[in-house]
């Protein structure tokens, strides 16, 4: 969420940013709401004021009449402003996070920008499958069942899969505590509040799935970036405590809504998929060098499993809402003959500290005294079952095999997939 000071003061920049979003957001509206409910504030501070006054003294009977009805004024003004602050809170939560200036401006993923491509494509003297075509894959994964007992999209991972699955999410584990980061296990399930904090609700609220709405209202998560963010809801963080590092490993669950008639074949889109994500809660200073330390990691690990892909600098108009900048990794799939987004990483900046008022002291050189100013949180897709796909369609043999890479052959307690 911005500022609405900083609305106010650059109305036309907010208008601008919302327009290379894609967002529809009238600013003027808001604006004018804005300047209501500041009225409406004044107003209510000084009915306030004066019913707090007249209570210090012992009232007349026709006094006591007159701070009746100032008493229910008030409250009508108080009715009054709520309505103000809702209709601008409802319109707050609408606007994405601010551009960063190395963000290009673009209106669909067609305008992303390649950063730099490393490694080689793969060369095979046969015609590549897909990774559901491979033979010692179909025989481990069943998407027939899947559909049967939990719908479209779903599916069973059998056999040596799910033990490469499980070698991949703990190499990737291990790489991110060797930099820095604690481990944790959050929950599956979080309140709106985590949701709309971290800035999923309102803009993705239809990819969510919900929980018993009519009792529990829980939702489940789409990624472990929103228990790990809303763990420090309301934090104040000492400065030398930051950065705070976290690696969160979870299932994740998503709707994909709008995915009708896209990858309806194997398992590169689902419902349910497991994911290592990392967190972090830094300084407004520091967030942009840590943005590139992240992507820094979700590079080390494709490079170690030998896997060709693009750094990709996300435009405008392909942007979720909390991000100021966002870089994706797509390796190539030889069986799709096509590169498909394997992990990403955003600086949200100060979009979701600010929903959820989470800051740290900062101790101001000029001023020399100690201010409450809010983090700057950011998060990265470390790696995903995405990047096991890569890893079969990388790697099979013209014999249907599939060769596991080096660095997982001991988390996997084997060298072919058969």
């Amino acid at each position: 969420m911005l500022d609405i000071k900083y609305i106010r003061e650059n109305a036309e920049e907010v208008k601008r940013n919302n327009a290379s979003r894609n967002v529809k957001v009238d600013i003027d509206l808001l604006l004018k709401l804005d300047k209501q409910r500041r009225d409406a504030q004044l107003e209510v501070e000084a009915a306030r004021a004066e019913l707090k006054k007249s209570s210090k003294q012992k009232p007349s009977a026709e006094e006591i009449t007159r701070l009746r009805t100032l008493g229910e004024k008030t409250q009508k003004k108080e009715v009054v402003l709520k309505n103000f602050e809702n209709q601008i809170h409802e319109r707050m939560f609408q606007i994405p996070n601010l551009n960063h200036e190395s963000t290009p401006v673009g209106k669909d993923d067609s305008e992303n920008k390649v950063a730099r491509m490393v490694g080689k494509k793969p060369i095979f003297d046969f015609e590549p499958r897909e990774h559901f075509e491979i033979p010692a894959v179909a025989q481990n994964l069943d998407s027939e069942a899947g559909a049967d007992v939990s719908g479209a999209r779903f599916y069973y991972l059998k056999g040596q899969l799910v033990l490469l699955e499980r070698a991949l999410m703990d190499f990737a584990l291990k790489k991110a505590i060797a930099r820095g980061f604690m481990p944790v296990l959050p929950p599956l399930l979080v309140k709106e509040r985590a949701m709309f904090g971290t800035g999923f609700f309102p803009a993705e609220k239809n990819e969510i799935y919900t929980v018993n709405p009519q009792e529990d209202n829980l939702y489940l998560i789409g990624t472990s970036e929103v228990p790990l963010v809303a763990m420090h809801d309301g934090e104040l963080f000492e400065a030398n405590k930051l950065p705070k590092k976290y690696v969160g490993i979870t299932p994740c669950f998503r709707r994909e809504a709008g995915s009708y008639g896209k990858d309806q074949r194997g398992i590169l889109r689902v419902h349910q998929f497991y994911k290592v994500e990392a967190v972090v809660f830094a300084t407004p200073e520091n967030s942009w060098s840590i943005h590139e330390e992240i992507l820094a990691l979700e590079e080390e690990i494709l490079n170690d499993l030998g896997l060709h892909y693009q750094v990709v600098n996300i435009c405008s108009g392909d942007l979720g809402y909390p991000a100021a900048k966002k870089y994706d990794c797509e390796a190539w799939m030889p069986g799709q003959a096509q590169y498909r987004e394997m992990t990403s990483t955003s600086n949200t900046t100060d979009f979701q500290a600010r929903r959820l008022g989470i800051k740290y002291k900062f101790h101001n050189p000029e001023t020399k005294k100690t201010e409450n100013v809010l983090v700057h949180t950011l998060n990265g897709t470390i790696v995903t079952d995405r990047a096991m796909l890569a890893i079969l369609e990388n790697y099979q043999t013209k014999e249907g095999t599939v060769r596991v890479p080096k660095v997982l052959q001991d988390l996997t307690g084997f060298a072919e997939i058969r």
